[in-house]
């Protein structure tokens, strides 16, 4: 990530991040909505997401569903489930500002080397800093549909690296900086 947009996307880091100092159940009827939107092994991965990462999906989600309507379910399920790999890193939400912050001054090229530890803070890192390549693979385990996965292994690329439709693309990367 490049300085002007990690300064670009400070503001939306900021609202993360006091969102999730005290994040609330969705409603029923909210979930209800997520539930009808993925399979039931994705919503099982889902519900293991912190309270404050369900929300934010479900507002990517809902944002993205208003841009582009009903086109794809693929496309609402890779919205609730683009941040799915930060699972594996294991991070509350001051870990997560640490590594945001740790990343960005520290790119993963320089972090190869850690790949091959087991565990610990180093580990941790390379599993966050990797997320989209981490979920993407936990989805195609559970069968997710190809343009879900698409979107989910490239939601921080550049755009002429995108799979994902332009238009659904912008669409759904709009809604993640929102």
């Amino acid at each position: 990530m490049n300085e002007l947009k990690f300064f670009q996307n400070i503001a939306h880091l900021n609202k993360r991040f006091w969102v999730s100092l005290n994040p609330e159940q969705l409603p029923e009827e909210d979930l209800d909505w997520v539930r009808f939107q993925l399979s039931e092994n994705e919503f099982a991965y889902w519900e293991r997401l912190p309270l404050a990462d369900q929300s934010h999906s479900f507002q990517v989600a809902k944002q993205t569903q208003s841009l582009i309507g009903g086109q794809e379910k693929s496309f609402i399920a890779a919205a609730l489930l683009h941040d799915i790999g930060k699972l594996e890193s294991g991070f509350g939400t001051f870990g997560r500002v640490f590594a945001t912050v740790f990343c960005f001054f520290y790119p993963p090229t320089r972090m190869e080397k850690w790949q091959e530890r087991d565990k610990g803070l180093r580990r941790r890192l390379v599993d966050y800093s990797n997320h989209p390549s981490i979920g993407a693979k936990l989805l195609n385990d559970l069968d997710s549909q190809q343009e879900t996965i698409a979107w989910v292994l490239e939601h921080h690329s550049e755009k002429e690296n995108w799979v994902t439709p332009k238009e659904i693309g912008e669409a759904l990367s709009s809604a993640d900086n929102d």
